[in-house]
């Protein structure tokens, strides 16, 4: 893959440069850096949402959210084809495939934008009718609605546009370079909304500062790859292969099925709650789940930064290769499912305080709501290394994967319905809890027969665990409450010796963290010559 991915002179200087270029595909660095980056988003959203829900009130907030969740599934309008770009570019750098890559991206270049200005120009014209269809009611402050969707086609476009670039970016193991300029964009991006917010202007205007970010983010990610690798960011040629253009369509429909599986677990639950109880809901509930969140987008990082050497591995013949796959699942299991019980204890045990001091007590919600929320929050990080590396396990890996998330997914919307239908908003929680956890299993069981591993073992830690550890929290919240320094003294120590038997459990040792500190202390000790 060398003549693909050949250095260009600008990156080969002396000082900082060789540096970051050194460090650019390190896991451990990438890990490091988006997982500050993203606490320091999760801390700046807590601030924003405070002020963006003064700023705009309760309904229009509401309102605004659950148009960003369509947002997001109008952004599927590239069919899964980044994730496949990601994936199939991967795979052909591990085989060293050069000239069959060349000719993969010249037609996957063609129909991006063929797809970019379909879909984004659909969105479009389709703009005055989409917020009657969507069930959408205007509050003070919305209107007009078909202009505020006019404007989300801008952004779609750009999704689309941007997918392609990114994947390239991601298959390349670029990694590094993004995370400080999409942190300082994302802010401007969120001062500019409150600003407008704060001056009355309309949901439409306030949604501007999202598309000009986006329209941003895409320019920087295509100089990361000019930058690092020009021959992948070449704009020409395009060509129309239909062989090429049939296969991509056939591996991106398993991952965009992924895609709307994932969709619909996190905009499921908002579009319900807003049709059959209305919007001023909306944000008692998302914000009720807002620790959870910003925990999962912590947690999950680890996957992402260590899958596009995982892809390449699990497509490069050999013991070896074969080796560093089992040892970079094991350590992702292992990792992301005590992350993700700590995150859940502490959710549990600080979520009522947090509400309280945050946005006040009436938007505090029920044990049960937060019970689902924590269950929901351990099952998906725990069993995130599982879901990912099935994607990338042979020739049906995508295809197994896309199969079952579209249908966890589905059944996590009928069952949110049903829910809905029998006026309980904790069974919309818990039927998402089923759903991951089906998910989990049945892709787990997937990936252990294609890596050769024990299945009852990798259940034990990634769901049987975690599932029973947070029952048992709580049940303690429960009886318990957090009113009086004994419960807190009592709940403190019994939460700790059940994170200290699950560590065991999974094998982290102190051993084995000081190993990673070491790796991470080791990249910055390098000599910028």
């Amino acid at each position: 893959m060398s003549a693909l991915l050949e250095t260009p002179t600008l990156v080969r200087g002396n000082g900082i440069s060789r540096w970051l270029r050194g460090v650019r595909s390190s896991p451990r660095l990438a890990f490091a850096l988006s997982t500050l980056s993203r606490i320091l988003i999760s801390l700046m959203s807590l601030l924003w949402t405070r002020l963006l829900l003064a700023a705009m009130g309760k309904p229009l907030n509401g309102l605004f959210l659950s148009y960003q969740s369509v947002a997001q599934l109008g952004g599927l309008g590239d069919l899964g084809m980044g994730g496949a770009v990601a994936i199939q570019t991967g795979q052909y750098l591990g085989q060293g495939k050069q000239e069959e890559l060349r000719s993969f991206l010249s037609a996957t270049r063609t129909v991006f934008l063929l797809l970019s200005l379909g879909v984004g120009g659909g969105f479009l014209l389709l703009s005055p009718w989409l917020p009657r269809w969507l069930g959408f009611q205007s509050v003070p402050g919305a209107e007009p609605l078909p202009l505020l969707f006019a404007v989300g086609a801008l952004s779609v476009a750009m999704l689309m546009l941007s997918s392609y670039v990114n994947n390239l970016n991601y298959a390349c193991s670029t990694l590094t370079w993004p995370v400080i300029p999409s942190f300082f964009i994302l802010q401007c991006c969120l001062l500019a909304h409150w600003w407008l917010a704060r001056h009355n202007s309309p949901l439409w205007l306030q949604y501007f500062p999202y598309v000009l970010s986006a329209l941003v983010s895409l320019l920087l990610a295509w100089t990361y790859l000019r930058i690092s690798f020009p021959n992948l960011a070449a704009l020409l040629p395009l060509r129309f292969d239909f062989g090429l253009i049939v296969s991509l369509f056939e591996k991106s429909f398993w991952v965009y099925l992924c895609s709307l599986g994932n969709l619909i677990y996190i905009a499921t639950d908002r579009l319900v709650i807003q049709a059959w109880f209305g919007p001023e809901q909306v944000p008692r509930y998302q914000y009720n789940y807002k620790v959870c969140e910003l925990a999962v987008f912590v947690i999950l990082n680890a996957s992402y930064v260590a899958l596009p050497k995982i892809t390449q591995w699990l497509a490069t013949p050999g013991a070896e290769a074969r080796k560093r796959v089992h040892d970079s699942v094991r350590r992702l299991t292992q990792f992301q499912a005590l992350l993700g019980c700590a995150a859940a204890f502490v959710y549990l045990a600080i979520n009522d305080f947090f509400m309280a001091q945050w946005l006040g007590s009436d938007m505090q919600a029920p044990l049960l709501w937060q019970a689902a929320f924590a269950l929901n929050l351990a099952v998906t990080t725990s069993g995130e290394a599982g879901i990912e590396v099935s994607t990338r396990c042979g020739g049906n890996g995508m295809r197994v994967a896309g199969s079952l998330v579209a249908a966890t997914g589905l059944l996590n919307l009928g069952l949110s319905v049903l829910s809905a239908r029998l006026g309980s908003i904790v069974g919309i929680g818990f039927a998402t809890v089923i759903a991951q956890s089906l998910l989990s299993l049945g892709l787990g069981f997937y990936v252990c027969r294609h890596l050769k591993l024990p299945w009852v073992p990798w259940v034990l830690r990634t769901w049987f665990a975690p599932a029973l550890a947070v029952c048992l929290a709580g049940a303690g919240r429960k009886l318990l409450p957090f009113n009086s320094p004994g419960n807190i003294f009592i709940l403190v120590v019994g939460y700790t010796a059940t994170l200290g038997a699950f560590a065991w459990l999974l094998g982290i040792t102190p051993a084995l963290i000081h190993e990673e500190w070491m790796k991470l202390r080791a990249l910055f000790r390098r000599k910028v010559l």
